[in-house]
C-alpha cells in the first residue's frame, strides 16, 4: 500500500497534476466528518459531549463517536449516544464506531437501542469476519452498517459485499494495497450501487472519494491537522474539504 500510494505521488509530481485527478476527478470538493469520541479516562458525558459538539462548531458537519468499551453496558453507552445527539442538535450528522465490539444479537440490540438518535451508519458492530452477523444487521435495521477496514484487497471487498454484510464499505488506501486498488474496490462497490468511504487520515483519503463517483465522505483525526510532515488537508467551515490542484 505504502509502495502504491508512494508511486501515485511520483507520477503527479512528474506530471504536475494532483493525484485525485489522475485517479478520477470527480469531485472537487468532498464531505469530511471528525472521528473522535474516544473513551478516556476521567472523560465523561459532559466532556464527550462538549469534544464534539466542539468538532461541529469547527465546521464539521458529521462527527463519529466510540461504542462497545469492555465493561460499558448498553444502556450506559445508549446514554452517551443520546446525550452527543442532544449536543450537536439534529442537523449534524452522527456515526457511532464499534471497532467489532459485538456478537450479531448484541449488536442488534444495540442497534435498536439508538435508532431513535438517528446515527449516520453504525461502524463495525460485530466482528471482522461475521459476514453473516453483518448481514442480519443490514437486514434487521433502518441505520446503514458500515465496515470494510479490516478487509484487504478487492477480494476481501468482494466477499463483503458479497454476503451483503454492510450498506458502506470503508476500507483504508494506507492498508488495502494503496490507491490502485482502492479505485478497483469503489469500482467493485458502484456495480452494486453502494457507497465507499475509506477509513483513515484524509490526505490521501481525501483523494480517494473526490476520483470516483460513489465516494461517500473523508474520514479526519484532529491530529491530522497538525502533522509536521503533510501540510493540512483545505478543510473550511462549511464541513467540506476541497481539493488542491498541487
Amino acid at each position: 500500500s505504502a509502495v502504491d500510494n508512494a508511486l501515485w505521488d511520483l507520477v503527479g509530481k512528474s506530471l504536475n497534476q494532483p493525484v485525485w485527478k489522475l485517479a478520477g476527478g470527480v469531485q472537487s470538493r468532498v464531505s469530511a466528518y471528525a472521528a473522535g469520541g474516544y473513551y478516556e479516562d476521567g472523560k465523561g458525558i459532559p466532556e464527550l459531549c462538549d469534544e464534539l459538539a466542539g468538532y461541529a462548531a469547527a465546521g464539521f458537519r458529521a462527527v463519529k463517536m466510540k461504542v462497545g468499551w469492555p465493561g460499558v453496558t448498553l444502556r450506559h453507552d445508549a446514554e452517551r449516544v443520546r446525550a452527543v445527539r442532544d449536543a450537536i442538535g439534529p442537523d449534524v450528522e452522527l456515526m457511532v464506531d464499534a471497532n467489532n465490539a459485538w456478537d450479531a444479537q448484541t449488536a442488534l440490540r444495540f442497534g435498536r437501542m439508538i435508532e431513535a438518535y438517528d446515527p449516520y451508519w453504525f461502524e463495525e458492530p460485530v466482528r471482522a469476519d461475521d459476514f453473516r452477523g453483518g448481514a442480519l444487521l443490514v437486514e434487521k435495521l433502518d441505520v446503514p452498517i458500515a465496515s470494510g477496514e479490516n478487509e484487504f484487497t478487492r477480494w476481501g471487498a468482494r466477499d463483503l459485499i458479497d454476503a451483503r454484510a454492510a450498506d458502506v464499505i470503508q476500507l483504508d488506501p494506507n492498508m488495502c494495497g494503496g490507491i490502485s486498488e482502492w479505485l478497483k474496490i469503489a469500482a467493485l462497490a458502484s456495480s452494486y450501487h453502494l457507497k465507499i468511504s475509506p477509513h483513515g487520515n484524509p490526505h490521501i483519503g481525501s483523494c480517494c472519494v473526490a476520483a470516483v463517483d460513489n465516494g461517500l465522505i473523508t474520514e479526519n483525526y484532529p491530529t491530522a491537522f497538525k502533522d509536521r510532515l503533510m501540510k493540512p488537508v483545505d478543510f473550511r467551515s462549511d464541513g467540506y474539504i476541497y481539493m488542491s490542484d498541487a
